[in-house]
């Protein structure tokens, strides 16, 4: 049997339905949450100020409890499980490298699609670099067991979380300075250098949240022509993904994806765990990670949602940090144990739609990439949508989306952008055959 035989795409008929849906809904969710940095002007995130109970701060509202970080846990999640589908072929008494080399060419292929998001697609914030560099990490732990896999992705996420609280602990010393020097202004003292520097910062965060108009129309011209956009998503891609902070963001994939493999492993993202491990799942992730997401989000509105130098508390700063990444990985579970869960159910026979944009999970991201880019940069539409309106852009680029992916796999077995990935992977271009099953719809 050939290589391209072996190792190519899995027959329509023999994938992993419940991967695709979890993949489809992974690509739809994380959009929601990019499209405020695709659209919108500083640190508005789409609101005005101060918060009211509008449709924009209501969709932001169930934005940022529900699906922020979560579907893109879910999104890295399950890139850690594609990994073992790929690599299996390497354990057992006959093991191959075939595969190794295929994977290692793969992870170069996804650090060439981050660099197509930021130059031509102009999206800095993509996360396939990313996932190019944890990529070569997990070849380490590619015949790991499920304990490893948790043990380690546990380790990784707690020195996360320690250092998110280390750092949260330095811009908060940094804020309580500048109250101190407010108040120190207000009474006539001379003050400090470091002082002045700290009421600078404070400042500079004041205007992101509040910009003036020529900030707005500063903003707005350079992402609406050509040259400063380029140096926009330049300067923005080589921040998120070489500098030093990267890193943070290279292990907090790997940890998700080391749980994607665990759980790949112990048979939960394959359907084949019992109706009470998946309700178990359900109700004790999302409730969980609902409850730290919704102290953290009262606190906020307390601050005004915004860093306000003098309502801030040291304690309750660093505790929010330290939350963060549990209070995710427990939304994450928890969608999974539900989503699981109704897809055992009924969605075998209602799936199709969400089922496409998984299969063609990588054509769907890149084509929400481009779609964003020309509305907002093409047409100049940028700064100009409330967050309400950028939801319903978001659930407009899902139909056309996936619409999109279920007419292509009418015709094709794969997507345009995996069928790149997959020839550079391989080292030879595949042929585009047609689906060996019925239509998904």
């Amino acid at each position: 049997m050939s290589a391209e035989r072996s190792l190519g795409p899995t027959p329509a008929d023999k994938r992993i339905r419940l991967l695709d849906y979890l993949r489809g809904i992974a690509v739809c969710g994380i959009l929601p949450v990019n499209i405020i940095v695709m659209g919108t002007v500083g640190g508005t995130e789409g609101r005005t100020f101060p918060a009211r109970l509008d449709a924009n701060w209501i969709g932001w509202s169930i934005q940022r409890l529900f699906l922020e970080g979560a579907m893109r846990g879910l999104f890295t999640l399950l890139f850690g499980a594609g990994m073992l589908m790929m690599l299996r072929r390497t354990e057992g008494d006959t093991p191959q490298v075939a595969p190794i080399d295929i994977w290692t060419r793969r992870c170069l292929a996804l650090l060439l699609f981050g660099v197509i998001h930021f130059a031509l697609l102009l999206w800095p914030g993509e996360i396939l670099w990313t996932y190019g560099v944890a990529g070569f990490a997990l070849l380490a732990f590619r015949s790991a067991r499920p304990a490893t896999l948790w043990i380690a992705a546990l380790i990784i996420l707690a020195s996360l979380s320690a250092f998110r609280a280390y750092d949260t602990g330095t811009w908060v010393a940094r804020y309580q300075l500048a109250a101190t020097a407010e108040l120190a202004q207000q009474q006539g003292q001379t003050l400090t250098q470091e002082q002045k520097t700290a009421l600078e910062t404070a400042q500079e965060v004041k205007n992101s949240v509040y910009p003036g108009e020529a900030a707005r129309r500063a903003e707005i011209d350079q992402r609406t022509n050509l040259g400063p956009l380029l140096s926009w998503s330049a300067a923005g891609w080589a921040s998120r993904h070489l500098g030093n902070y990267s890193w943070l963001g290279v292990a907090e994939s790997l940890s998700f994806m080391l749980i994607g493999m665990a759980l790949f492993r112990s048979g939960v993202l394959t359907g084949n765990c019992s109706f009470r491990k998946y309700m178990k799942m359900a109700a004790i992730g999302i409730s969980f990670g609902l409850a730290l997401r919704t102290l953290d989000f009262l606190w906020q509105a307390r601050t005004g949602f915004e860093l306000d130098i003098h309502r801030l508390n040291l304690s309750v700063s660093l505790l929010r940090s330290a939350s963060y990444e549990p209070a995710r990985l427990a939304l994450t579970l928890g969608y999974i144990g539900l989503i699981a869960l109704l897809f055992q159910q009924r969605a075998p026979a209602r799936s199709g739609f969400l089922e496409a944009l998984g299969r063609m999970a990588l054509t769907a991201y890149t084509l929400q990439s481009l779609l964003t880019s020309t509305l907002f940069y093409g047409f100049g539409t940028f700064g100009t949508f409330g967050y309400a309106a950028l939801a319903a852009i978001s659930a407009a680029i899902w139909f056309v989306s996936g619409t999109f992916c279920l007419w292509w796999l009418r015709h094709f077995s794969i997507g345009p952008a995996e069928w790149l990935l997959r020839a550079i992977a391989y080292g030879r271009l595949p042929r585009l055959r047609a689906p060996v099953s019925a239509p998904l719809l």
